[in-house]
């Protein structure tokens, strides 16, 4: 099958039918057990559920009915030392980045817009009580989410949209607004989308964005990289003013690095078709 064959496979509209699928089938037996949404079961539970099922349906449709490679939408993993130096770089510009939101944008916020604040405070994970509780949100943050959301936004989205439109930048910044607006932090996480998408394009494989997605919310579940104490402890800025405008300053020197030497890289072929030519 050719690449352009294989892409033609791949419909995005059947992923909204099959979320509205799958709210319809969970909503059935919680309507027949009286179920409550926040009460009896919690709505992360619900909103998991919907997604794996979501998820789940469309790529037995897409994946064995329509008989897509999976390999081929992957990839190979990596070999290349530099790659994975890469992928280091691109989360440590994310962290930085992410520290500019929480010390200069978001008290901005607070005071502008309070309902995007909100949105960034609501969705940080709280933290787990006891093991199991740990497990659960590294097993769900820092391998089910890297995987499923990279190979469905970057491996499917962003590859179909582009082979379909014409034009990676639209799919980009389509595919990268459409990640970020269920996470609450909408800067942080466009951004990450958007650079994980020009190292999906540069490295020609899932690997490397999973990769640097599971890295960066590991460092989220465990704490950070404590950037502000060394700030503090090296040039003896306090002021969380200050430390977000430094932090801010550093970032986007790091990104705009980054899109300047890699963004040529969508406009190379899609990664679809340099792995179709091997199967």
């Amino acid at each position: 099958m050719s690449d352009a064959r294989v892409l033609d496979q791949i419909r995005i509209r059947y992923l909204a039918l099959w979320g509205l699928m799958s709210l319809l089938t969970l909503s059935v037996p919680l309507a027949f057990f009286r179920t409550e949404v926040g009460i009896d079961i919690s709505a992360e539970s619900a909103g998991i559920g919907v997604v794996l099922l979501t998820v789940g349906g469309w790529l037995v449709q897409t994946l064995w009915w329509q008989g897509v490679n999976l390999s081929v939408l992957f990839g190979p993993v990596p070999t290349c030392l530099t790659t994975w130096g890469l992928v280091l770089l691109c989360v440590l510009s994310l962290d930085i980045l992410e520290n500019a939101e929480f010390y200069l944008l978001l008290p901005w916020f607070e005071q502008v817009a309070p309902a995007l604040a909100e949105g960034y405070t609501s969705n940080a994970a709280g933290e787990p009580s006891n093991l199991s509780g740990y497990l659960w949100l590294v097993g769900s943050a820092v391998v089910a989410a890297p995987l499923i959301e990279e190979f469905l936004f970057r491996g499917v989205i962003y590859q179909r949209w582009a082979y379909a439109w014409g034009t990676p930048i639209g799919a980009l910044l389509a595919t990268a607004c459409l990640f970020s607006l269920p996470h609450g932090h909408f800067v942080g996480t466009f951004t990450l989308a958007v650079v994980a998408t020009i190292l999906y394009a540069h490295a020609q494989n899932l690997w490397a964005p999973i990769a640097m997605h599971a890295i960066g919310n590991a460092i989220n579940v465990f704490g950070g990289i404590p950037f502000r104490t060394g700030v503090e402890r090296t040039i003896g800025v306090e002021d969380k003013t200050v430390f977000g405008t430094l932090c801010l300053g550093v970032s986007a020197l790091l990104l705009t690095w980054f899109f300047w030497r890699f963004g040529r890289a969508l406009w190379r072929p899609l990664p679809i078709t340099k792995h179709q030519k091997k199967t």
